[in-house]
């Protein structure tokens, strides 16, 4: 077998991953300087900590602080909202602006019979007694939905739950059928809408 075959790829990655993070350095800002940070959220008044320090509530208007790669935390209702990182530039205002949205949503479900249990990702949760029940705090993410009702097989569907944002449910155990609707479908924007 040829010895150069084998070297020349060897070679050849060296360069390439040596080339790669070589790049790397340039996207990071440089240590030991000063700049100028701007941290906004949409809404206001979540504890914003840069690289570990709490800068307190946002707004944060044109505070000085150390240059570098650092890492941007902001927390509302003791939930972390947003964790990235953020460069400070040396001798210039380094801006963030994001929006927080709180990583749960509700659950309003309607049955028919109007009387049924109402079971979450297979948990008892609550009771439909003759009107609609409403979950709150729902993580966000896939959630299975169950109705348990008398003299019927539970009906369960999979409902995506996103955060702020409510979900309209209707489960229907006599003819095995569901609609949803989200939040944003109801106030007449375009939003998710599923029947079966």
């Amino acid at each position: 077998m040829n010895i150069f075959r084998l070297a020349l790829p060897a070679a050849l990655m060296l360069f390439l991953s040596v080339s790669a993070f070589a790049g790397d350095d340039e996207e990071f800002a440089p240590r030991g300087k000063m700049g100028t940070v701007t941290i906004i959220t949409d809404p206001p008044n979540s504890f914003v900590f840069l690289d570990g320090d709490s800068l307190g509530k946002s707004p944060i208007i044109k505070r000085q602080f150390r240059t570098g790669p650092l890492k941007l935390i902001v927390i509302d209702q003791g939930k972390e909202l947003i964790n990235t990182r953020f460069n400070v530039w040396p001798n210039k205002e380094n801006k963030f602006e994001g929006t927080t949205t709180m990583p749960a949503g509700t659950i309003k479900i309607t049955t028919n019979p109007s009387k049924c249990r109402i079971l979450l990702d297979g948990e008892y949760a609550d009771r439909t007694d003759g009107g609609p029940l409403t979950l709150n705090s729902v993580d966000a993410g896939d959630h299975k939905v169950g109705a348990d009702c008398p003299g019927r097989k539970t009906y369960e569907v999979l409902v995506k739950v996103e955060g702020e944002k409510g979900v309209d449910l209707f489960l229907d155990a006599v003819k095995r059928t569901h609609t949803k609707k989200t939040e944003a479908a109801k106030k007449g924007k375009k939003g998710d809408e599923d029947e079966d």
